[in-house]
């Protein structure tokens, strides 16, 4: 009975050298396939996850001494890598193109919205800002204005706000008029405010009149000319050199544009436009 102890380690022996021997060439085989699969699959952007994945499992068996196939792991570190860079790339890629063609969608679904509206007087409507004063667009004759619809928990709405408060800063108040309209309680609104440093009335409101009680997607901005009349309506985020741009677009001078709403069908063409001109 005891002679046959030893072939019966030795045989152990041999079964756990050959579990090993397997072991390490299965790790070493998926490191390099991770590594093609993270290429292959960079330009889906899943590529990403299988570069990581292979990347993290090729570093921490490179360093072992009995690892068999390290050829195998040392292309499966690089061609991770690649992968991974190359997820970053086109992931990097793919995000800013769906983010310009959402944009583009946006502005066009904001110019069909709106577009009855363009070149035409605005209803009048009184707002009461946090501040506990009124504003009336028809005392505003005389000035530019902006109208801001947004809300303190959208990030494009936040990212817009110190252009206008750049814009505020830079161009005299008797010229140019910003009103940040959102629905949320005044409150609220007082805080996001203050901490801030919004230098333009604020009013929390939403019983609007027609355009305004349409919105749809925020940020909307409106920009009104100096006779009241609707120039341009933006949808989404926009950059401070075209807000300050569409604020500062030449007036419409017909005499109808300084007509009411309810006189507006006198002071249409043949062919139902508003007959307004350029100055």
């Amino acid at each position: 009975m005891y002679p046959d102890q030893p072939q019966h380690s030795e045989e152990k022996l041999a079964d756990i050298s050959l579990r090993q021997f397997n072991s390490s060439l299965a790790i070493s085989v998926a490191c390099f396939t991770l590594g093609l699969i993270s290429i292959a699959l960079s330009i889906f952007v899943i590529g990403l996850l299988f570069g990581l994945i292979g990347f993290i499992l090729a570093i921490c068996c490179i360093h072992s001494k009995k690892l068999l196939g390290r050829p195998l792991v040392l292309w499966g570190l690089w061609l991770s890598l690649i992968g991974f860079i190359l997820g970053l790339f086109f992931g990097y890629f793919f995000i800013v193109r769906t983010y310009l063609y959402a944009r583009r969608v946006s502005r066009q679904m904001g110019d069909k919205q709106f577009a009855k509206w363009i070149n035409r007087p605005s209803p009048d409507f009184t707002v009461r800002t946090i501040d506990g004063n009124e504003i009336s667009l028809s005392g505003l004759r005389g000035k530019r204005v902006i109208l801001d619809f947004w809300a303190t928990w959208c990030p494009p709405c936040k990212k817009e706000i110190p252009h206008f408060v750049k814009i505020r800063s830079e161009i005299n108040p008797d010229e140019l008029v910003i009103i940040g309209i959102s629905s949320e309680p005044g409150e609220i609104l007082k805080e996001f405010v203050a901490d801030n440093a919004i230098n333009y009335p604020v009013a929390s409101e939403s019983n609007l009149p027609a355009p305004y009680d349409n919105i749809r997607s925020i940020p909307t901005t409106f920009f009104i000319d100096r006779n009241g009349v609707i120039q341009k309506v933006l949808q989404g985020y926009q950059d401070s050199d075209i807000l300050r741009k569409n604020a500062m677009l030449p007036d419409y001078t017909e005499p109808n544009t300084l007509a009411s709403p309810l006189s507006l069908d006198a002071n249409m063409n043949t062919t139902g436009e508003p007959n307004f001109k350029r100055q």
